[in-house]
């Protein structure tokens, strides 16, 4: 009887990692030796000059340690000193027996003997390294993965302090346009070893992007493609799946608002309109924004105001973008609220001056008409009668906000006298201007929206009717 509940079938276990970019097995070597206290690390790829499609990967280090427990290299989730530390790249003790399940054969030599891994099985020698560990491994392979596994392995941030070469090139820690300190979640053991999830502070640093797409790392090793612009750096266990290869909707989402929240001005006006920035604008900052919108939708932008449509079309036509409500999700309707309320920006059309509505002051009361007034008000009822066949009341007040307004409810037109002043209504010398405004009220009575073709139309309309009726009594004298 065995003593284990287990058996893993290795090549049943090669066949569900063959799908995976063989770069996984570098970037899980070279995780272990991060891990590790060391100065120098160093990654070795080169092709088989005896069997074709073979190649070699070897990964050594020079820890003092060494690989603390050889057990551990073909053990299956045995328990990890690494797991209750989050500034370390293991947790499960599984990455190491992936990457090991791809090779023809493999040994590794570490400071407390060497272990072989071949087609009969696996076997431990005494032979010894004086500190450091080596991994060396046979592994067949197409071309293009060993030009992917070499390109790959160039782009891994090495820790501060630490020479990493790849086929002896010695590749430079990269230099990120960021560094931040935020709180992400990550992954811990407690006192029983069990893995849970916590909130850490952490640095995060933010790097250009190393290719198409955008990549998280994890302690400098990449493990999850993301459609950020860039590639971000985190210095704690991020919470993965066993695989390392996919993070939560939760966590992108908080990563997109912290590092548009510490980028925001190195976006391009391309940039702001990726999907990434838009979920981050649910929870980013104001001043993050202020900037996004001002690029996306321009420093002039207005919102478009439900209340007041034709203030809508006069920003509009004064080449003012509108921003309308489907543009974006509540949360971020918030966010914009929150700048406008702090700033002169995308406030609704109609809360700017020269936009709104008229607003009438209160407190107007009617003047006493002179002679002057009543003909200007006669001629204005008669006018009214003879292009509608409709009574028009008349008032003339002392407010102001506008010239005139009409009521197409009560067929009611009423003049403001401190706007239009005393010398307006003179309709001897004046008729042209009086004429104009009552065309201009009068064509409310089929259209309230002064920008519409409907209004326009109106305008037209009732001059040509009134011109024409004018003329037909002319002829009649």
């Amino acid at each position: 009887m065995s003593n284990n509940w287990f058996d893993v079938n290795k090549s049943g276990l090669k066949k569900i990692q063959s799908e995976k970019d063989k770069f996984f097995i570098v970037s899980e070597l070279v995780s272990n030796s991060f891990d590790e206290d060391i100065n120098v690390c160093e990654v070795h790829v080169w092709k088989s000059q005896t069997s074709s499609g073979k190649y070699f990967i070897q990964v050594k280090d020079d820890s003092p340690d060494g690989f603390r427990n050889l057990s551990h290299s073909y053990t299956m989730f045995a328990e990890s000193y690494k797991k209750d530390n989050v500034k370390q790249r293991g947790r499960f003790n599984i990455g190491e027996k992936f990457a090991l399940s791809m090779f023809d054969n493999a040994r590794i030599q570490s400071t407390r003997g060497t272990v072989i891994f071949n087609g009969d099985g696996r076997k431990k020698v005494s032979t010894k390294t004086k500190k450091g560990t080596i991994f060396t491994g046979e592994i067949k392979m197409k071309h293009e993965d060993y030009v992917s596994i070499l390109e790959q392995s160039k782009k891994m941030i090495c820790p501060v302090d630490v020479e990493y070469k790849v086929n002896n090139e010695i590749i430079s820690r990269r230099k990120s346009i960021s560094s931040f300190v935020c709180t992400l979640p990550t992954i811990i053991a407690d006192i029983r070893g069990n893995l849970n999830k916590s909130y850490k502070q952490t640095v995060v640093s933010v790097y250009p992007k190393s290719s198409e797409k955008g990549k998280i790392f994890e302690l400098g090793i990449p493990v999850v493609d993301i459609d950020i612009d860039y590639d971000v750096d985190i210095e704690q266990k991020i919470p993965l799946n066993k695989d390392r290869d996919n993070v939560t909707p939760a966590f992108r989402k908080q990563l997109c608002t912290e590092v548009l929240n510490h980028c925001f001005k190195d976006l391009s006006k391309e940039q702001v309109k990726t999907g990434w920035v838009m979920t981050a604008l649910e929870n980013a900052k104001p001043e993050a924004v202020q900037d996004v919108l001002t690029k996306k939708h321009g420093e002039d932008a207005v919102v478009y105001d439900l209340k007041d449509t034709e203030a809508n079309k006069k920003a509009f036509a004064d080449s003012r973008e509108i921003i309308h409500g489907g543009s974006y999700n509540s949360k971020v309707w918030e966010n914009i609220r929150t700048v406008s309320k702090n700033t002169d920006l995308f406030k609704s059309a109609g809360q700017y001056p020269q936009y709104a509505k008229p607003k009438f002051r209160g407190g107007a009361k009617e003047v006493s008409q002179t002679k002057e007034m009543e003909e200007v008000v006669n001629y204005a009822k008669d006018m009214f009668f003879r292009l509608f066949n409709k009574t028009l009341d008349v008032s003339i007040h002392d407010g102001s906000g506008a010239s005139a307004t009409f009521c197409r409810a009560t067929n009611g037109l009423s003049l403001f006298y401190n706007v239009l002043g005393k010398k307006w209504f003179d309709l001897e010398n004046n008729k042209e201007k009086i004429l104009s405004l009552l065309i201009h009220e009068f064509a409310h009575y089929v259209e309230s929206d002064h920008l519409s073709k409907n209004f326009h139309d109106a305008c037209c309309d009732i001059g040509a009717k009134w011109f024409m009726l004018n003329e037909k009594d002319s002829r009649l004298c």
